[in-house]
Order: structure tokens, then sequence, then C-alpha cells
């Protein structure tokens, strides 16, 4: 038996299993283990072999004192490499009730993916049985040419995430308790069949999670909002979270939720945990290093001007939140006289110190050459603003550098405050303004106020 024929032998097993014999085990082991997507009509799609079996079964009805023929015409069949190949065909149904006999015609395509010599189903789809024969007979092949390619995509990310499940569970949505658990090695919440699902996660939120998070984990996966998301079409979740383990560290990891009716029409679900904190962890890495100026590692400009434009629609007390800009006084002439690698000293120097004198909360930047910036989140009393900017022109005077550290350098600051109309433009205007001010009335090395004419 030559390859072609091994695939139509699956496919008609396919077909003739479920629409004559019904023979349902043995039509769902020509399915692969981690079938991509099944379409059956008007049942709509599913995706895994669980989805199936509700399906088959339900081809049963009206049948019991019928017998059944299936007829193949425009039968093509294609290959992708080796192991990947797609069949279409246009399959009649003849099918004899009592003396009564009736005709209907599907389209049906399917992927395939040849599996230690076997090849098995990876995506089977049919047009509707109402649809026209001259419309079946031109069913499109590209079709199943993309699920090919979409599940080499998907075969690829189940592989690196099977690597690293933590654990799998089934929920009854209807009941609403724990129907299944499949731990690994990891550390895994631990269930029993029964167990109320709302009292797990809600506990698991409440002891392990923090904050705004807790509320996020506990909202995405209440059963009232999983009831709304499926009826509303969507039929999967994820949600990536931090989580705090028995020794102290915390993990990332995410769950994964798929969502299905079964025979019952009872909603359920399977939820998936994944370990995901290396991968998330590098993700962070990466995300932080695009916001950093790579010199200074504070914000670089680009980064500033989102943050402050988002910290200026939260913080909406009053009295409160300042815009510093901050220009080191003869920073040429420390380059030109002493080198840029002292230049790139007394830079990093400047970041350090402006780190020790803000807040975690406070935006710190730089805007390129010898220009730092701090958006300040607290009050902005001229008493507090004036000490902090004190304390800025005290930390960049203690920047020694030249022969036994006989040189210093000095720093200019502008200081505006936020006004309910400031934008991220404005409030740097403003800022400018005062800073040049420092700079050309008050001949440096000292700070300005940003006032109204």
């Amino acid at each position: 038996m030559n390859e072609q024929e091994r695939i139509r032998e699956c496919f008609c097993a396919f077909i003739e299993g479920s629409l004559v014999s019904h023979d349902n085990n043995n039509v769902l082991k020509l399915f692969a283990d981690d079938v991509m997507g099944i379409g059956m009509g008007a049942q709509g799609v599913v995706r895994c072999k669980e989805d199936l079996r509700p399906i088959l079964l339900n081809t049963r009805n009206g049948v019991d004192n019928s017998k059944t023929e299936i007829q193949y015409s425009n039968m093509q069949i294609r290959y992708y490499g080796d192991d990947y190949a797609s069949i279409c065909a246009t399959v009649t149904i003849l099918t004899k009730i009592k003396d009564e006999q009736f005709k209907s015609h599907i389209g049906q395509c399917a992927s395939m993916r040849r599996i230690e010599g076997t090849w098995k189903m990876i995506m089977v789809q049919a047009t509707p049985l109402s649809i026209n024969i001259q419309d079946i007979e031109a069913y499109p092949l590209s079709f199943a040419e993309d699920e090919i390619e979409t599940y080499r995509m998907h075969e690829q990310f189940s592989n690196i995430m099977r690597r690293n499940i933590i654990a799998t569970y089934k929920i009854d949505f209807e009941l609403g308790e724990f129907e299944d658990y499949a731990p690994t090695e990891k550390y895994s919440t631990p269930v029993t069949r029964g167990d109320r699902y709302e009292t797990v996660i809600f506990a698991l939120a409440n002891e392990k999670l923090d904050g705004k998070m807790r509320l996020k984990f506990i909202e995405t996966f209440s059963i009232d909002h999983l009831s709304k998301c499926y009826h509303n079409g969507i039929t999967d979740l994820s949600l990536d979270f931090e989580i705090l383990h028995p020794d102290g560290k915390k993990l990332w990891q995410r769950n994964s939720l798929h969502l299905f009716t079964d025979i019952k029409g009872h909603l359920k679900g399977y939820l998936y945990l994944f370990d995901i904190d290396r991968e998330k962890r590098q993700e962070l890495k990466l995300i932080g290093q695009a916001e950093l100026d790579l010199a200074t590692d504070v914000y670089n400009k680009g980064t500033v001007r989102q943050k402050v434009e988002l910290a200026l629609s939260l913080y909406g007390k009053s009295e409160t939140c300042a815009f510093f800009m901050i220009d080191l006084d003869y920073f040429k002439h420390i380059n030109d006289t002493y080198g840029h690698a002292i230049g790139d000293y007394v830079i990093r120097k400047t970041a350090d110190g402006l780190k020790k004198i803000f807040r975690e909360e406070d935006i710190i930047g730089r805007f390129g050459g010898d220009e730092f910036c701090v958006f300040y989140t607290g009050k902005n009393s001229d008493e507090i603003l004036s000490q902090k900017a004190q304390q800025i022109c005290e930390v960049v005077r203690s920047i020694r550098f030249g022969n036994d550290g006989e040189e210093g350098c000095s720093v200019s600051i502008g200081i505006a405050r936020r006004t309910e109309a400031d934008d991220f433009e404005s409030i740097c205007h403003k800022a400018d303004v005062a800073l040049y001010l420092s700079k050309n009335q008050k001949n440096r090395d000292d700070f300005t106020i940003y006032r109204e004419n």
C-alpha cells in the first residue's frame, strides 16, 4: 500500500466510522493527540479529542433503523514535505430509513500528519450539508494548506510548553467542581475530584498573589465571567502572574484555559498551568532594556514621555507633582579637557545620585547628553521642591575627578509644578523656561521654580 492509499484509508475510515458503523472509539484513534481543530459543520469547532466524542455520539440520532452508503468523488491529495498532507473530497451520503431514501452531500477536507509511519488527522472540516453540489466541487484545498502551516507553528509551541507544564485540571463549571487533576513533578495546587472550583482558586489568589493581580485573577477565572466569555464566543483565556511559592521564592506562571460544552450541555474546561518564569523574566528584561538609557539605567526620553503622560492622568491630588529639568554645567568643557571617559563617569554618578534622592514611584530619565529630568509625584510646596533641588546640587558638587580629585562640577535646575491643564509638552516647556533662568540669570549652580507671569 502506497502513501496515497494510506491517506485515503484513514480519511475514508473517519467518514465511514462516523456515519455508517458509528465505531466512535476507532474513529478517535485516527486523530493525533495534539489535534489542531475539528470543524463539524453546524456542530462548531472543537480542539481536542474529548470534544469530538459527543459530536460523534450525536451522529446516531435518527439512524438506528437506517442503512447508509458512502460515495466519494473529486478526491484530491497533496503533500507538504514527507510528513504532512491534505485531502479533500465530495462525500455523497445515501441513507435509507424504512422505505424512504435520502441523499445529501458534504465537502470534506482533512489535514494529516505521519506519526511513526502512521497517518493521523490533525484537522478536519466539512461544508454545510445544504450546500449546492457545484459549490462543493470548488471546495478550496487552500484551506487545508493554511491549516497545515498553522499546525506546524502550533506543534512547535506545544512541544515547548509541554516541557514546562506544571499541572492539568479538568473542571465542570456547571457543577462548580474539579473533575480531574494531573500534576507533574513541579509544584502545583493539588485538588481531588469534587473539590469546589471557586473555593480553591479564590484561596490561591488571596494567599499567593499581590494586590491588582489578585483581583484580576479572580475576575478572569470566576465561573460567572467564564460563562459570559463562552456565550460571547470566547473559548480560550490566558493570564500570566507571579506567584509566591512555599519556599518564599516568586515564580512566573501562566493559566491557560480552554472552554467547551459536553454532550449534556455542561460548560467545562481544561486548565493548563505552565512554568514561564525563565521566559517571562527574559521578556521583562528586554522590555526594561528598551525603556532604559543604557549608559545610566534611568529611563530614556521616549519612555519618560509615555510614563509622564500616564502619571499626569493618574495623579489627581491637588498640590502634588512637579517636573525637574536638570542640566550639568559646562559639561562640554569636562569632555574636552578630561576626555569622554570622565564625562561618562560624571553622567553615571549624576544618575546614581538622582536614584538616591527620589523614590521608586518618581520617574527619572535622561533626555540625552548632559540633560536629565525627574517627574516627582510628592507634595509640590516651595519648601519641598527647594529641598529636593538643593539635594541634587549637593550630589553633583560631590562628584570629583582630575588629579587628586581637585576638579568638580555643578548643575542647573528648572522646576515646574503640575497643573490640571498640563500635558507632557506644557510641563516640560515650563521646566525648560525655569532652567534657562537658572543658567542665564543665576549664573548656573542653582535652581528656579517656574512662576506664571
